[in-house]
């Protein structure tokens, strides 16, 4: 008899749930060996949903010893000497902490309770340092050394900035914190912090200054995520459900996933990683979907992208240092460096001349619900709305309808609100350029020509559109300047039809209008 599949671990995180009652788990055992026996400090930062849960919770089974269910896994063969540890495992975003007060006081209260949990005798401090050292000083004495692993250590401060409360605050609690545990060096065998973003040790981590950070280096390059290979051994039954379904081949299915969610390199190796979460709900729900991205996005990017909008031009072709990849520090948020650290932008190529990172969108998920989401924001709006305005936008443009275009252009980004317009045409080419990259048409921005650099270029099948854009600039203006400059002689060779096209935004009070000017050659 057939045996039945094993279960998708969607929106499962807990090692010993996975093993005992049937879910796939992909064996990242041989990397976790190498980290346990080569290291004892350790700091890994991941987008969300991207494993970081399910690495903790299986160190946590390592730990304490639960050998039977590592069984069959790559770690039952090695050379790992099984030892039992008392664990403290904090999820930090499992602890509430609306304020800073009631941060500093459930996290005390998590470690008197785990204290307890662990059956030794200690004094209950009335701080969480004083609380940590006292259990893991206990420990000690019993001839014991603790294992500390500490999830979501950055959602207090993430949230903080969403809330726009107190994030310096919540640093120098965690700075505090993070503290006391170097200073108990002798009584600890093994540490790991995850989070999302990465700060800079003289933030955070300034007194827990031995901490390995691994997030950009070889041995954790394939240690979140799935790798190719492991797509086609572990869910292989699947893929060819869905080919089934869909009434194609399992390479077809392999190649739309590899499009979709693969894509994310995390250091210098040209390893690329597919993102699990949205891998799962697709083989769950045999349908392309923009699964990772829909999961939530933090709030303050919205602020963060109005004040740095400048970077979202050529936000497809950024080149950074590891250290601006690392820089993340509350007192200078940086976009490039949040996007990375997000998820919303990863390694493409490395530049060992320059030792620089070339940065890009993973994937097709990222980039195309990015961009939406982007345009949803900025325009007050949902991104079901920005999805029907660009269809109508490139509907208009397939047409040689340039009337609707502009009247659809005028109606999306008139929902703009006040606060978020910025006085500079710089501003408004970024957000024109955006929207115009989701209308599935060929599109150019910045051309360099011999005669200067056009602003924007859209080709459609039969028609080449230039756009020369300006602020508070009259639209005959700037089609006055496409024409004078010959922008367009380069496009004349071939036998598309070349529509010039001057516009401009204005605005007076709270209104933004879009005015514009056009002449076919």
């Amino acid at each position: 008899m057939k045996q039945p599949l094993k279960k998708l671990p969607i929106d499962v995180s807990t090692f010993e749930t996975i093993i005992n009652e049937g879910y796939i788990y992909v064996d990242k055992t041989e990397y976790i060996y190498n980290l346990v026996t080569q290291g004892r400090y350790y700091f890994l930062s991941r987008p969300r949903r991207f494993g970081k849960s399910l690495l903790v919770s299986t160190l946590k089974s390592l730990f304490l010893n639960n050998k039977e269910l590592f069984k069959g896994l790559w770690i039952e063969s090695s050379t790992y000497q099984w030892e039992k540890y008392p664990v403290i495992h904090l999820d930090l975003s499992t602890i509430p902490h609306l304020s800073v007060t009631e941060f500093r006081t459930n996290l005390n209260q998590r470690l008197i309770t785990l204290g307890k949990e662990l059956r030794v005798a200690f004094v209950p401090g009335d701080t969480p340092e004083v609380t940590l050292f006292n259990i893991a000083q206990q420990i000690h004495e019993n001839a014991g050394k603790l294992v500390i692993l500490i999830d979501e250590y950055d959602k207090p401060i993430l949230d903080s900035l969403d809330r726009r409360t107190n994030t310096r605050d919540y640093r120098d609690v965690l700075k505090s914190f993070f503290t006391v545990i170097k200073g108990i060096d002798a009584y600890v065998h093994f540490v790991l912090l995850t989070g999302v973003s990465k700060f800079t040790k003289t933030s955070i981590f300034s007194g827990l200054n031995n901490l390995n950070d691994i997030s950009m280096k070889p041995e954790a390059a394939a240690l979140l995520g799935y790798t190719e290979p492991e797509l086609k051994k572990y869910f292989s039954e699947y893929i060819q459900q869905v080919a089934h379904i869909k009434k194609t081949s399992k390479t077809a299915i392999i190649n739309e996933m590899q499009i979709w969610y693969n894509g994310y390199r995390f250091s210098r190796q040209k390893i690329k990683m597919y993102n699990p979460f949205s891998v799962l709900y697709y083989l769950k729900d045999k349908e392309l979907g923009n699964y990772w991205f829909e999961t939530g996005t933090p709030s303050f990017l919205v602020e963060l992208l109005k004040q740095q909008y400048e970077f979202l031009e050529n936000i497809e072709d950024i080149e950074w240092s590891s250290e601006g990849l690392g820089s993340f520090d509350v007192d200078e948020l940086n976009l490039i460096t949040i996007l990375f650290q997000t998820g919303y932008l990863t390694i493409y190529d490395y530049n060992p001349h320059t030792r620089k990172y070339l940065l890009d969108y993973p994937n097709a998920e990222t980039r195309e619900s990015f961009k939406k989401y982007l345009i949803a924001a900025f325009v007050n709006s949902t991104s079901y709305a920005v999805e029907k305005a660009v269809s109508q936008l490139a509907t208009a443009l397939k047409n040689n309808d340039i009337p609707l275009f502009f009247t659809v252009l005028q109606s999306l980004f008139a929902h703009i609100p006040y606060h978020l317009h910025i006085e500079q045409e710089r501003y408004y080419h970024s957000l024109f350029q955006f929207l115009g990259s989701l209308l599935g048409l060929e599109i150019q921005s910045e051309v360099i020509t011999d005669k200067g650099r056009i602003d924007l270029v859209i080709t459609t099948k039969k028609h080449v559109y230039i756009f020369e854009l300006k602020f508070k600039v009259s639209a005959e203006q700037a089609l006055e300047q496409i024409e004078t400059t010959k922008y367009f002689e380069r496009y004349m060779v071939g036998r598309k039809k070349i529509i010039l096209i001057g516009a401009s935004f204005n605005r007076a009070g709270e209104k933004l209008t879009i005015d514009y000017a056009f002449k076919p050659l």
